[in-house]
C-alpha cells in the first residue's frame, strides 16, 4: 500500500526556462538556529532518469528541523535535524508534478520545487464522480466500487450510482473517497481516491506502471 499525490504545474516564468533549470542537479543551503547553534542545512535535487512516457524523476534530499524532546550528553535537547529523503516525478509538456510519498511528505517535497523554481503547484482533484460513472461501464464487469462517506456509511456494488441513496449523498455533500478495482494493462489494481486527490493504491505497481495508471485517470 502507497501514497501517491498529484500537483497541477503553473509556470511563473517561460515554460524553457523551467524546462532547461529543473533538468540539472541543484544543491542549495541555508542556516538556520537549532538549539542555540547555528545549523548549515543542506538541500539536494538530484535529477534522475527520465520514463518511456517523458516524466522526469527527482530525488530530493533535505536537512529538516524537528521539535523533538530530548537528551544529549547531559543536556535536554528541543530539536533535532534530520534528513528527508522523497521521491517526485515531473512532466514538462504536461505540467505534472507526482510526489511518490505520504500526503504531508508530498507537501514537503513539492514546497522544495515551489519555493526554488519559478511554477506554482496546486494539487489535482480526480474526477471522483466521473471515475465512479466509469466503473459502470461496460468494461465495469470485473469493477467493484466501494464509496464511502464522512458518516462512516459505504456503498459497495456496480450500480451504485443509480440509486436514490448515491443522489442524496451527493446533494448532501457526505462523499469522502471511493475505492475501485480496475483491469488495467495485464493488472487489476485496487486503490482509492479522495476528495482533496490524494490516491491510494492497494496493489503492487512499480513507478512507471504507477505514472501510466495517473495519466489514465487524469484523462476520466
Amino acid at each position: 500500500m502507497f501514497s501517491v499525490s498529484c500537483f497541477d504545474v503553473t509556470p511563473n516564468n517561460n515554460q524553457e526556462h523551467i524546462d532547461e533549470i529543473v533538468r540539472e542537479a541543484h544543491h542549495f543551503q541555508e542556516i538556520q538556529r537549532v538549539n542555540n547553534f547555528d545549523e548549515s542545512l543542506d538541500t539536494y535535487i538530484f535529477a534522475n532518469e527520465t520514463s518511456p512516457t517523458g516524466y522526469q524523476n527527482y530525488r530530493i534530499v533535505t536537512d529538516e528541523v524537528i521539535d523533538y524532546r530530548a537528551r544529549v550528553k547531559g543536556e535536554f535537547i528541543d530539536q533535532v535535524v534530520k534528513q528527508g529523503l522523497y521521491e517526485i516525478y515531473y512532466h514538462p509538456d504536461r505540467n505534472r508534478l507526482v510526489a511518490l510519498c505520504r500526503k504531508d511528505d508530498a507537501f514537503k517535497a513539492t514546497g522544495i520545487f515551489e519555493n526554488r523554481f519559478p511554477m506554482q503547484l496546486e494539487k489535482h482533484r480526480f474526477n471522483i464522480l466521473g471515475i465512479i460513472e466509469d466503473s459502470t461501464d461496460v468494461r465495469g464487469a470485473r469493477f467493484d466500487v466501494r464509496i464511502e462517506t464522512v458518516t462512516g456509511v459505504s456503498l459497495k456494488g456496480s450500480g451504485i450510482n443509480n440509486t436514490q441513496y448515491y443522489a442524496n449523498m451527493l446533494n448532501s455533500g457526505q462523499l469522502t473517497g471511493v475505492i475501485v478495482t480496475y483491469d488495467h494493462g495485464d493488472k487489476t489494481v485496487t486503490f482509492r481516491v479522495s476528495v482533496d486527490g490524494t490516491l491510494l493504491f492497494y496493489t503492487n505497481l512499480d513507478e512507471y506502471e504507477c505514472l501510466d495508471f495517473i495519466d489514465m485517470l487524469y484523462a476520466i
